[in-house]
């Protein structure tokens, strides 16, 4: 397909009132020309005020193009800059009636996709689901209200409520927001938003060592010269993982054919998987919850 015929699709799908928040584990990183910062992700159902066709006709339009730029830098047996990406897709993408910083996130995404999938030596990536990186120059965000006003292609905006308990969303009013990414996925629109804050760095005073085995993780905290101050172990959940995974597994060996077409096989595979995910989600946040206040109370490095 080429840029140029790129058009508009619309949809008459309505709005799903399912209430659901996520928020991602905390990450620090250091940034140039400053301190540590901490970077924290948090996942809301949004629920458009009024039509959501312009919405949709957005990820769809924004879904293709990346696929096209995808197509083209396949075809190209070099690594393309930044620079390169910008002189060969801009033009194109503000034609069809991108914003300049939704072409600069597509054309950066594809480019990102391709040498990934080259890396790992895979096959051209085929981009199906409906989702959009947005720059912090494209939204306006207002925590009092709840509200996310997104700007589109031509001209257009969405408008967004937000819904998420507001003692989560307190803790970020200090914080500064810049990429966002929403998607369309089970019949509802999803948006991450990402925040981050400057931190001061404290002077460790302990050593914290992981040892992470089958049936336990078990956590030392040592103090620099080497005294045990602290040990504690966590059970694992893989056992469980494990038997669900071997349920799936004999599931599929009883219906080797007809597994994948066969409505009931489907929904209890279904049903094994997501007890599987579940009961992993579950525990890697609330260990790794645990840990990081060990190491905290203990100023461990």
């Amino acid at each position: 397909m080429n840029l140029d015929m790129l058009s508009p699709m619309t949809s008459n799908d309505g709005n799903v009132y399912k209430l659901c928040t996520q928020k991602c584990m905390l990450v620090s990183y250091p940034v140039r020309g400053e301190g540590p910062v901490v970077v924290e992700a948090l996942k809301m159902r949004a629920l458009p005020e009024g039509s959501c066709d312009k919405l949709l006709e957005f990820l769809r339009l924004y879904r293709d193009a990346v696929q096209t730029v995808v197509d083209r830098i396949w075809s190209i047996n070099e690594k393309l800059s930044k620079k390169k990406l910008h002189r060969l897709f801009y033009d194109n993408l503000v034609s069809i009636g991108f914003r300049a910083h939704h072409a600069k996130e597509i054309y950066v995404y594809a480019g990102s996709l391709v040498d990934s999938a080259r890396g790992n030596g895979g096959r051209k990536p085929i981009l199906r689901k409906l989702s959009a990186r947005v720059d912090k120059y494209d939204y306006g965000l207002d925590l009092d209200t709840m509200t996310l006003t997104l700007k589109l292609h031509g001209d257009y905006e969405a408008r967004l409520k937000l819904v998420a308990p507001r003692g989560r969303v307190e803790k970020f009013k200090g914080w500064s927001n810049y990429e966002l990414v929403v998607k369309y996925e089970e019949g509802g629109f999803w948006v991450s938003m990402y925040f981050r804050r400057s931190i001061k760095p404290l002077r460790p005073k302990t050593v914290m060592a992981i040892d992470l085995n089958f049936d336990n993780i078990t956590l030392a905290v040592l103090t620099l010269n080497g005294r045990l101050v602290r040990l504690k172990r966590f059970k694992t959940p893989h056992r469980k993982i494990l038997a669900h995974r071997i349920w799936i597994e004999r599931i599929q060996k009883r219906y080797p054919k007809s597994w994948r077409f066969t409505k009931g096989v489907r929904r209890a595979i279904k049903r094994h998987g997501e007890r599987l995910r579940r009961i992993s989600w579950d525990y890697a946040h609330k260990v790794g919850n645990l840990i990081a206040e060990l190491a905290l109370r203990y100023r461990s490095v």
